[in-house]
């Protein structure tokens, strides 16, 4: 499993038990990230490039952020999406 962050080319590790966000800052990259992983802030949002099909279901609070923001289909929050295979991914917020 791995995250292909497209702004700087990193292939990074990921787990299904860890959010990205925090497969993220275990690696040094930076995102942003106000609320501490509670989907309160949305500053952590990415792009799906590709790979979704990998990824978490979506949960309320996180859809209720990403409304709020007026994201579209392809936005995530770093803090509450996992993923179980390769995903290409932008960052928002550096």
């Amino acid at each position: 499993m791995a995250l292909i962050v497209l702004s700087d080319g990193r292939r990074i590790a990921a787990s299904p038990a860890v959010s990205i966000l925090n497969c993220l800052l275990r690696e040094g990259v930076r995102i942003r990230h106000v609320c501490g992983g509670k989907a309160e802030c949305g500053t952590c949002m990415i792009r799906i490039v590709s790979g979704s099909e990998f990824l978490s279901p979506m949960q309320s609070r996180e859809r209720e952020r990403l409304e709020a923001k007026q994201a579209g289909p392809e936005m995530r929050l770093a803090c509450q999406t996992y993923t179980r295979g390769e995903v290409e991914i932008e960052i928002q917020n550096i």
